[in-house]
This record gives C-alpha cells, structure tokens and sequence, in this order.
C-alpha cells in the first residue's frame, strides 16, 4: 500500500522545503525513504546558497552532534553540497567548523568531492589570529589547509574570505 505522503508530486515537496532552512529539511525529513532524500539532495545540487552557517538558533551542539553526523553518514548528500557559506555573526566560530567540516585527528579531509564555492565571513578571523600568534600557528596551518581544499577541488572552486 501507497503512503499518501509518497504519492505527492517531487514539485511539491520542492514547494514545501522552501519553507524550511536547510537544517530544518535535514533535521526533520532526511532518511524519511530514498526519494526524499533524492529530493533534498537535487535542492542542494541547485541551491546557489547551499549550506549558510549563520542562522540565529543554530547552535554549535545542535551544528556538531545533530547535523554534521546526518551528513558525514550520507555519500550522497556530502557529493550534493556544492556551495558552503560561513558567517560567524552569530557565534559559531570559524576554528570550531574548520575542525569539524575538513579535518579530523589534526588531517585534512575533502568530505564535499562537488564543492564549487566556500565562503568564509565575520568569523573573528582577527580574534583567531592574535590568539594564535600566542598559541602557535593553527591559523597558518587553516589557511595552508584551505589553499590544499581549493586546489584538490575543481577548477570552478572558489574560496572567498572576507576578513572582519
């Protein structure tokens, strides 16, 4: 027997998720079945705004043990994110993705093989850098990293930071 929910055209659902921020479509209808999830993929596959970390309640707990772990268990949405923008205007700081999104045990890992944009805004690059220069050179060591990212990735990538 059919769900009713399944019956509903894929342009609807197109329709619906629109409502939604891309982690409420995440949180709340990934792995519903294999055709929503294509669904959410396609969204991310032509979204030009992909993945924007400033949303005002997204909290890095809710970012880190919620969202990330639903993306990093799926290849095919991880292959579906083409465009990632960080802004830390609302307190999500940038070390803290850095580490979680492209490194893992201090190596550097290309979890997005289709990413065409990554832009980085707001996220107290200064704070991390005068830190850092006491600290040691984690800073350096990030902007190394993303230099190797942009390089691996496809000719059309493009990393633009805006510093604060």
């Amino acid at each position: 027997m059919t769900n009713k929910l399944e019956i509903l055209p894929s342009e609807i659902f197109l329709n619906i998720f629109l409502y939604f921020s891309w982690d409420e479509v995440l949180i709340s209808f990934w792995s519903l079945n294999k055709r929503i999830n294509s669904i959410i993929c396609s969204i991310f596959e032509i979204n030009k705004n992909g993945i924007i970390f400033n949303k005002p309640g997204l909290s890095y707990k809710k970012f880190s043990k919620i969202l990330l772990p639903l993306i990093f268990n799926s290849l095919s949405l991880c292959s579906s994110i083409k465009y990632i923008h960080i802004d830390g205007i609302n307190s999500i700081y940038f070390h803290l993705i850095y580490q979680d999104i492209f490194s893992h045990n201090n190596k550097l890992i290309y979890r997005f093989p289709n990413l065409k944009s990554l832009y980085i805004t707001r996220c107290l690059l200064y704070k991390l850098l005068r830190r850092e220069s006491i600290n040691g050179c984690l800073f350096g060591n990030i902007t190394r990293n993303l230099s190797k990212i942009s390089a691996n990735l496809s000719n059309s990538f493009t990393l633009s930071i805006d510093i604060d």
